[in-house]
């Protein structure tokens, strides 16, 4: 699980620091940052697993730009960045994982002249029961090293210059009993998955049969992983489709075969006696299918972010995606972006109707001087009237109410 998570100079989050609950939503208007959350939590997680950084940050990350674009854009654009010649960001998350909580922090350096990725600085610590570190830290820097304490070996570190291209945590060989701190924070980070679902084209293209154990980023596995699925656990495909009959009422069930001629997987829905294939479903309609299958997933992380799951739901069936959320938070970490407000007030209803008592928690996304702020809102549970819903879509300046917030801006977490 993620309890906080702070960004400083990762695209528009120049300083970001906030808590994070078991199921959270970003909620904010159309380029105020929403997204560059998300992908700060999946930059983390593949900087602390891929093999080198240029993994982790342009052959394995599916983000909008190249890797020096993580960066926030220098008023003056590129010039003035290369003027500078290298830049850095700094990515850390206080994490529970199945050997306590751990605080981790990362600080890729980009040479903008050679394209270089290197680690500039790396930490990890054990935290105490009141959530500061305690004892000394598992990955720190020591004047032009990183020094790795090992397990039972307090007097005998290991040590590493600077300007590595991976990351310690990355790094297989330090694993095992004088490591287990570092295979504890390493595979809570590889258990996080992110999706952004692209229903037009990915997830209609033909699929083979495959040991893959997730729908993929984008969903593009879904046929793959539903075929798996129904074979290893017939269970769960059943759960699959009661979920998705609940989310998209006038479908009767789903299939998945092989075409035996071709030897690709024929993925169907079926609806009014007529099965259709997902070449020619709607895109939301593969878009819920998809998030169902993450929903029901025996393999699946610890924390699933997704952006904007309610895109495309047609409003009488948001409180039946509202409950998915909630019913897949019982067991793992949500991190949700919307624009809807109806979406919110159906989530919130959601909890309020169940006995997830503080687990949802709403996270305004704005600009403010040309950087995103974020901020947990309270209380959560206020009533939405039809003027806070019309005003929650429009900029400050167009709103009809002096705030046109959906909530009463009582902070419980903001930026520093």
């Amino acid at each position: 699980m993620l309890r906080r998570l702070t960004v400083r100079n990762f695209k528009s989050l120049r300083d970001v620091s906030v808590e994070l609950p078991g199921l959270g939503i970003l909620f904010g208007p159309n380029a105020a940052g929403k997204s560059n959350v998300l992908e700060a939590v999946q930059a983390l997680s593949l900087l602390g697993n891929a093999p080198t950084l240029n993994d982790a940050l342009q052959a394995r990350f599916p983000p909008r730009g190249f890797a020096f674009e993580a960066l926030p854009f220098d008023p003056g654009g590129f010039p003035a960045q290369l003027a500078r010649e290298t830049g850095t960001f700094i990515l850390e998350a206080d994490l529970d994982t199945a050997g306590g909580g751990y605080r981790y922090r990362i600080e890729p350096r980009i040479n903008y002249r050679t394209g270089e990725l290197a680690v500039a600085d790396e930490y990890l610590a054990q935290l105490g029961g009141s959530g500061a570190p305690r004892g000394a830290p598992v990955i720190q820097r020591v004047g032009s090293t990183l020094r790795v304490r090992r397990k039972g070996r307090p007097a005998d570190p290991r040590e590493e210059a600077l300007g590595l291209n991976h990351a310690l945590l990355s790094d297989r060989r330090l694993s095992g009993r004088g490591y287990v701190w570092l295979d504890y924070a390493r595979t809570e980070l590889a258990n996080w998955r992110s999706y952004h679902f692209e229903a037009r084209l990915l997830m209609r293209q033909e699929q083979a049969p495959a040991a893959v154990d997730d729908v993929g980023v984008h969903g593009e596995a879904l046929a793959s992983f539903l075929y798996r699925l129904r074979g290893a656990s017939p269970r769960h495909f059943e759960r699959v489709c009661r979920r998705f009959r609940k989310v998209v009422p006038n479908v009767d069930g789903v299939s998945v075969d092989i075409d035996n001629a071709r030897g690709t997987l024929r993925l169907s829905v079926q609806q009014g006696g007529v099965s259709c294939s997902s070449r020619v479903v709607s895109e939301c309609t593969l878009r819920a299918l998809a998030l169902c299958a993450v929903a029901v997933n025996p393999w699946s992380g610890t924390v699933v972010t997704l952006e904007e799951p309610d895109s495309g739901v047609h409003p009488r069936r948001l409180r039946h995606l509202a409950r998915l959320l909630l019913d897949l938070s019982e067991e793992r970490q949500v991190i949700v972006t919307s624009q809807s407000p109806l979406f919110v007030r159906m989530l919130l209803a959601a909890e309020e109707a169940s006995e997830a008592s503080e687990r949802v928690g709403v996270l305004d996304v704005r600009w403010e001087d040309d950087r995103t702020v974020v901020e947990r809102v309270g209380p959560s549970h206020a009533p939405f009237t039809d003027q806070e819903i019309s005003t929650g879509h429009v900029d400050d300046e167009e709103s009809l109410a002096p705030e046109g917030l959906l909530f009463s801006r009582s902070v419980v977490s903001s930026n520093r």
